[in-house]
């Protein structure tokens, strides 16, 4: 896990499951990151925590999102042991098929600034731009798409090593 961004700004975006054999075996293991592309949960965790309507533009950092304001709500995740599923990025040989996929960022010229000012929204609600004055962000609806009471944000980077002021992970 790591930060990356530019002209959105900067934000965790967490890598990849490691894929060393585990020290604990024989069943799920208890991990910080929610991953859009493989989880599974009962229906409440997406009414408790849902995608926040306030963020288009976003593709990275949507994740870390809902994984901080899930754990801030009181809800841990978990992998399994094992990899039981990937997806391939259009890179290398898959980059021709792949790319022939419309994306959505292929119109962000018609929304100039909307993924910035989602972005500063995105990171204000989680805590993980503490440099950016809090007006400077939209606060629309934040009891629905917010944070809860049962975690704060900053146990969450302190428990796995995370400066949001340095932006750097250990």
């Amino acid at each position: 896990t790591e930060y990356e961004g530019g002209a959105q700004g900067k934000h965790l975006r967490h890598l990849s499951q490691p894929e060393g054999m585990p020290d604990i075996r024989g069943m799920p293991q208890l991990q910080p990151y929610w991953a859009a592309g493989y989880s599974f949960s009962r229906g409440h965790f997406v009414a408790t925590v849902p995608y926040d309507l306030y963020q288009p533009m976003i593709f990275q950092g949507e994740e870390m999102s809902i994984g901080l304001r899930g754990f801030s709500i009181g809800y841990d995740f978990f992998a399994p042991e094992n990899s039981v599923c990937f997806h391939s990025y259009a890179k290398g040989k898959n980059a021709a098929a792949r790319n022939k996929v419309p994306h959505f960022w292929e119109h962000s010229d018609k929304f100039k600034g909307t993924g910035v000012a989602a972005m500063k929204r995105l990171l204000g609600i989680v805590n993980m731009n503490p440099e950016v004055e809090r007006s400077e962000w939209n606060h629309a609806e934040e009891t629905r798409y917010g944070l809860g009471g049962a975690r704060k944000t900053s146990k969450f980077y302190e428990l796995y090593g995370i400066d949001v002021r340095k932006k750097t992970t250990q």
